[in-house]
């Protein structure tokens, strides 16, 4: 990897942060502060998809990967759409809070 790869970090097309199996490596992107134009947005704490999932307060943002323009000890994101990321974080809160049962009433995931 050149160093500056390893300098700006992810890239989408980046194939350092894919696993042998192409898996993306998910421990770059959760448990780290995101931040936009030097200002904290909040903290990643899943990936579903092809997005992130942050929370901050009782705002939760689903930014999507090609928002991330450097992973390292903080997040760094550009430009993206807040209204969807709003509006796909609250639907992504309110989907993990609700339980599945199959036919037979055992909890599903």
């Amino acid at each position: 990897m050149s160093i500056i790869a390893k300098i700006t970090g992810f890239f989408k097309k980046n194939p350092a942060n894919l696993e042998k199996d192409g898996q993306l490596k998910t421990h770059l992107y959760i448990g780290k502060f995101v931040k936009q134009n030097y200002i904290d947005i909040g903290e990643s704490i899943a990936i579903d998809g092809k997005r992130v999932i942050i929370k901050k307060s009782e705002n939760v943002l689903s930014i999507p990967f090609e928002a991330i323009i450097k992973t390292a000890e903080n997040l760094v994101v550009g430009d993206f759409d807040m209204e969807e990321s709003l509006r796909l974080g609250k639907a992504w809160g309110d989907q993990k809070d609700v339980l599945k049962f199959d036919d037979k009433g055992m909890m599903i995931k």
